[in-house]
């Protein structure tokens, strides 16, 4: 992630990567921005002239500039060196607030190595079944907290044992197989590979579509977007295997933002932002992220557009990163999820551990928010398959699928108001709040789920 450009001007962002400039207008002087460009030769075209679209063209049509109406941001592909000194006139006048170069995101989550082979073990070769050493981690993890007096979730020495023949441990651990709710009336969106609306536990259910990604497939190739739509609007009764979805009668909004490979930019990022704005979807999942350094400051532009739809009664939950190698290494917050209008996943482990790769909140004011299980995570893939996943991408899921719930149990719960009745159902942890926010997330309570 680059540094603030918070007052100054760099127009690098239109090289041989095809990245643009991402710029942001005076709140009441958009309609003079968008002129202005207009007059300087840009064509300009508003994310509206594609709404009835099927997917959003990936040179915007033909046009140097797309400008997203509801959050005042507009980028421009073309024309770097001709577009830096109508920035910075249009700064000085105080027509655009801040301009940077585009960024491009990645998905934050991806699947387990199933065996692990050591050549040699004193001296004998040997191969040690996945199973057997997440059982032989967890035991001693929880001898060791026993012995240190260490408590846990509800209190609690934190447990390790989830027998999943009928659920996920994660579903078990948030309690979300304890009520009633299922979702029902609420729209999630989730931006992200996108969907293989195909497979075999998602016939019948209500699924909207669209492709945002550049140069892209309008399937999910990748697996990433089943398997995070998999988590937080899966089945009450799946085909085969244990229940892994949570919000299981919630409307699905698949919006394609990163392609085949994975990776996207803030181009499809916020065109698929505001499509599900406008679509009026309560819940924004996106477990994609850019990595950050120490010092950076977070991105002006989530922090507006975050606003913008905690406004519209729209929670947006974004995975916090898995830059992270502890213990010997902490990374702070990735962006967008270290906007403070967007509300940032960190993921635990089986023992409600901070999971080795997620960031933490070491940046001033960018903050993991709430923890949720984030490793060997079961879900959905494309195909009729399903797989374990990794990732702070698995733990968002889990929050959105919460949120689905809180939200259908009163609707006063949207917004702002559904991010603090999120908080305040979680239960604490003895991890800092830096990797876990204000604790583990618990669907118990919204609407005694």
């Amino acid at each position: 992630m680059a540094k603030s450009t918070r007052g100054r001007v760099n127009a690098q962002g239109d090289g041989t990567s095809g990245l643009g400039m991402v710029v942001r207008f005076t709140p009441k002087a958009r309609s003079e921005g968008v002129q202005q460009l207009e007059k300087g030769g840009f064509r300009v075209a508003s994310s509206k002239d594609f709404r009835s679209a099927v997917a959003v063209p990936n040179d915007f049509d033909g046009a140097d500039v797309q400008y997203f109406e509801r959050f005042g941001i507009a980028i421009v592909r073309r024309d770097g060196e001709r577009l830096k000194p109508m920035l910075q006139n249009a700064m000085q006048r105080k027509v655009i607030s801040a301009a940077r170069p585009e960024r491009s995101y990645r998905a934050l989550g991806g699947p387990q190595t199933m065996r692990l082979d050591l050549a040699q073990v004193g001296g004998v070769a040997t191969s040690l079944d996945r199973d057997y050493l997440l059982g032989y981690r967890d035991a001693v993890n929880e001898l060791v907290d026993r012995l240190l007096g260490k408590k846990g979730a509800e209190g609690l020495v934190a447990r390790a044992a989830f027998d999943e023949t009928s659920n996920t441990w994660g579903l078990q651990a948030i309690r979300a197989i304890e009520g009633d709710l299922s979702g029902a009336g609420i729209k999630v969106a989730v931006l992200d590979t996108g969907f293989d609306e195909t497979h075999q536990d998602f016939v019948g259910r209500s699924v909207t579509k669209k492709l945002f990604a550049t140069r892209s497939s309008e399937g999910d190739v990748h697996g990433h977007g089943t398997h995070c739509i998999g988590t937080a609007c899966g089945p009450l009764r799946p085909t085969s295997g244990p229940r892994y979805g949570i919000a299981h009668e919630a409307e699905i909004y698949a919006g394609k933002v990163l392609g085949d490979d994975g990776f996207g930019t803030d181009r499809s990022v916020i065109a698929g932002m505001e499509w599900a704005l406008d679509e009026g979807c309560h819940v924004i999942s996106m477990s994609l992220g850019a990595a950050t350094q120490f010092g950076d400051a977070p991105s002006d532009d989530y922090e507006q557009i975050g606003q913008v739809c905690l406004d519209a009664g729209t929670l947006v939950v974004a995975a916090a990163g898995n830059e992270s190698s502890r213990p010997q290494q902490i990374a702070p917050v990735g962006s967008p999820a270290n906007a403070s209008t967007i509300l940032g996943v960190g993921a635990v482990d089986r023992p409600f551990v901070p999971a080795s790769f997620s960031c933490g909140g070491l940046n001033p004011g960018q903050e993991v928010d709430i923890a949720a299980p984030g490793v060997d995570i079961f879900s959905s893939l494309p195909d009729d398959k399903y797989d374990r996943w990794d990732g702070t991408s698995m733990a968002t899921p889990h929050v959105a699928g919460v949120a689905a719930l809180i939200a259908q149990s009163d609707p006063k719960f949207r917004g702002w108001a559904l991010w603090a009745r999120l908080i305040q159902l979680t239960k604490p942890l003895s991890s800092p709040a830096r990797d876990v926010g204000k604790g583990l997330l618990q669907a118990r309570g919204s609407g005694e789920v």
